[in-house]
């Protein structure tokens, strides 16, 4: 495949999501390792503005159901396992063009949360090869996908979920604008899948001095532009 091959609606589709899902459990198994420890230390704030943010359905009603959930619930698309078999289904569509190396990590990734689902592994840690294979993943994939606008599709996902989750998460506006910032790179590389008059919106909202995710008005309203602005 060279570089400037045609990629269907379809096949630009599964690249976006896999982006977005692999990016999903990275961020998700970070935030849940770090509240872990405090909350095996005893200090609940954090991890119960975690909790909120994360099981926005309120599903688990302890910190243990939580815990499990977040992990292993393949019926809350929100868990680690739901986004992780969710990027390995959408990555087997792309075998050809990720190679079967790139989705060897996927697939690694998920027989070992179904052997820590079986075994009821409640610490955090225990999924740790999972952060290791996802990095593992989008190296593989920088290195094996000759399609230079495939690559791009898939990285704008992952910068796409990686700003949602900043903005979820009250991350400070250096780290949204910095995100921001990356997101823009790879959109400039494939203009004609972007919303220019979205673009537009967020251009003029991720600014310092208009920047307030306590406004909650103004926060839908990034989430909102942020999730509609690739037309894939």
């Amino acid at each position: 495949m060279t570089q400037n091959s045609l990629i269907s609606a379809t096949k630009a589709n599964s690249l976006y999501w896999l982006g977005r899902y692999e990016e999903r459990v990275y961020i998700t198994l970070h935030l849940l390792r770090k509240c872990y420890d405090k909350m095996i230390d005893g200090e609940l704030e954090d991890y119960s503005l975690l909790w909120t943010r994360l099981d926005v359905n309120g599903v688990y009603q302890s910190s243990e159901e939580f815990t499990f959930g977040m992990m292993y619930d393949e019926d809350n698309i929100a868990s680690v396992m739901a986004a992780q078999v969710k990027a390995k289904d959408n990555a087997i569509l792309l075998r050809e063009d990720i190679m079967s190396e790139t989705l060897s990590y996927l697939e690694m990734s998920v027989a070992l949360m179904k052997e820590c689902k079986e075994r009821r592994e409640m610490n955090v840690t225990a999924l740790q090869p999972v952060i290791d294979w996802s990095l593992a993943f989008w190296g593989s994939a920088e290195q094996r996908l000759r399609n230079h606008k495939a690559l791009y599709i898939m990285m704008i996902g992952r910068n796409v979920e990686n700003l949602d989750m900043l903005l979820r998460f009250d991350y400070p506006y250096e780290r949204v604008a910095l995100a921001y910032d990356s997101l823009k790179r790879y959109l400039r590389q494939i203009s004609t899948i972007v919303d220019d008059h979205i673009e537009g919106q967020l251009n003029s909202l991720i600014i310092e001095e208009r920047f307030n995710l306590n406004d909650v008005e103004y926060k839908n309203k990034l989430l909102k532009f942020i999730n509609q602005l690739v037309r894939v």
